[in-house]
């Protein structure tokens, strides 16, 4: 995780595009997945696998931010 000390006082950009990048991975994995458990409902298959792993990277994903807000905070 970057550290984000830096990108509050305009110092740490990069950083910060890092942080966001950071981000975008699992989020970007949550739509994928839930896409795909849309998919597997609407046509009668159990979408459970997507589901469960959606939640896991949206966890990531908040576990990232969580981390991120720390760090904004010292």
């Amino acid at each position: 995780m970057p550290d984000l000390s830096n990108a509050a006082h305009g110092d740490g950009s990069t950083e910060l595009r890092r942080f966001f990048h950071d981000l975008a991975t699992p989020l970007s994995a949550v739509s994928l997945h839930l896409e795909r458990a849309v998919r597997q409902f609407d046509r009668g298959e159990d979408p459970q696998e997507a589901l469960k792993t959606a939640r896991e990277q949206l966890d990531r994903a908040f576990g990232l931010l969580e981390r991120g807000r720390e760090e904004l905070l010292r």
